[in-house]
């Protein structure tokens, strides 16, 4: 565990301790339930960069027209739907 992810759990773990009103004998408890949020935050932010950086390239603006790759002209869409394509 990297000492970046450790610090977020200890401070996770004193953060939900607090606010349980700092019970005693149940660190671990805490400590468990911190790196559980933790791990899981870790994992929705690299999905979300990984999904970020897949799209990256796919923009348009508004009002920008369509690139020919991006749309089949409703003739060729007929035409490929007689053919059996999608």
């Amino acid at each position: 565990m990297n000492e970046q992810r450790e610090e977020r759990i200890r401070r996770r773990a004193y953060q939900l301790w607090e606010d349980d009103g700092a019970p005693e004998g149940r660190a671990d408890e805490y400590w468990s339930r911190a790196e559980k949020q933790v791990a899981a935050e870790y994992d929705a932010e690299g999905e979300a960069s990984s999904i970020a950086s897949d799209q990256a390239g796919k923009r348009r603006f508004a009002g920008e027209p369509l690139q020919e790759s991006d749309a089949m002209p409703p003739s060729e869409l007929a035409r490929d739907k007689r053919r059996g394509g999608g």
